[in-house]
């Protein structure tokens, strides 16, 4: 595994970034940005896939794609986080990466560490360890605008 920082994000792949002062739409949704608390940090990414390396899970498993929040994992949106650090439905801006939501965690998903779920296990180990990432925290100001994720951390499937 290599290690890089987020600095070397390129160019293209920030300006593609859907992002204005009041306003996101990601995920089929818009969000409003003024019914959020912006707070931003630094961050270790990192990735993983749905494989059994990862997840620990196989296809036809209980709980196999399900995050801990309930919903379907999705690439291009689903990331794992330290829920004491961000909390589950939080919208991230992730330079480098684009928008995603926090929707699951990991039992190596400590602290200031965030794991991105990408299509594949090679696309995993391509991504590498990223550290010192700047990502943006949208936090919602009240439950409704959170974005939607089933709220049963801790849950084990097939316990």
């Amino acid at each position: 595994m290599w290690f890089a920082t987020c600095a070397h994000a390129s160019a293209q792949q920030s300006a593609e970034l859907p992002r204005d002062n009041e306003a996101v739409s990601a995920f089929g949704k818009v969000f409003d940005l003024r019914d959020y608390t912006a707070k931003e940090g630094t961050f270790t990414l990192t990735a993983y896939n749905l494989d059994k390396i990862s997840t620990g899970k196989d296809p036809g498993d209980p709980g196999y794609g399900v995050t801990a929040t309930g919903t379907s994992a999705a690439s291009g949106r689903t990331v794992a986080v330290d829920p004491t650090v961000i909390p589950y439905g939080a919208l991230l801006r992730i330079d480098g990466v684009g928008w995603r939501v926090a929707e699951d965690t990991g039992g190596a998903i400590r602290g200031n560490h965030i794991d991105v779920l990408v299509e594949s296990r090679r696309g995993a180990l391509t991504f590498g360890v990223k550290r010192h990432c700047h990502v943006e925290i949208y936090l919602p100001k009240t439950p409704e605008d959170a974005a939607p994720v089933h709220q049963i951390a801790n849950r084990r499937f097939g316990a």
